[in-house]
């Protein structure tokens, strides 16, 4: 059995409501934009690399021309 006696007393959370509802907020945002930030800072590393790779293709090819 739980501890609280209904839904409206777990919302509640014995008079502390106001303080940990907007901890739970502020934990599920941070959250959510650490894994939002993660994945932009992955798409750029990417293209960057790719970036990377094209030229060091060409100059691999523009030597191979030359020889």
């Amino acid at each position: 059995m739980s501890s609280f006696g209904s839904f409206g007393a777990f919302l509640d959370m014995g008079g502390y409501a106001a303080f940990v509802w907007p901890s739970y907020a502020l934990t599920l945002a941070v959250m959510g934009l650490n894994v939002f930030w993660a994945k932009r800072l992955l798409a750029r590393s990417r293209q960057v690399a790719r970036r990377r790779l094209a030229i060091q293709e060409e100059s691999r090819l523009a030597a191979e021309a030359s020889t």
